[in-house]
């Protein structure tokens, strides 16, 4: 009596064939990727503003 939801509704995995719970599967496991995928950008992006900053304070302003 596995629940599920999709886009804010609830489902009934029990209700389901083999195929549409496969189906459901790859769709979580997209959702959830695609989640990690955003997260990895976002720490990519603040590790360049990082490297940015400390390139500034090291090379940059040392120059002038």
């Amino acid at each position: 009596m596995a629940k599920f939801k999709i886009d804010g509704n609830e489902y009934e995995s029990d209700d389901l064939t083999d195929v549409q719970k496969r189906v459901v599967a790859l769709y979580q496991r997209a959702v959830s990727e695609e989640a990690e995928a955003v997260a990895g950008l976002e720490i990519a992006r603040a590790a360049r503003l990082e490297v940015g900053r400390k390139l500034k304070e090291l090379v940059i302003d040392k120059t002038k």
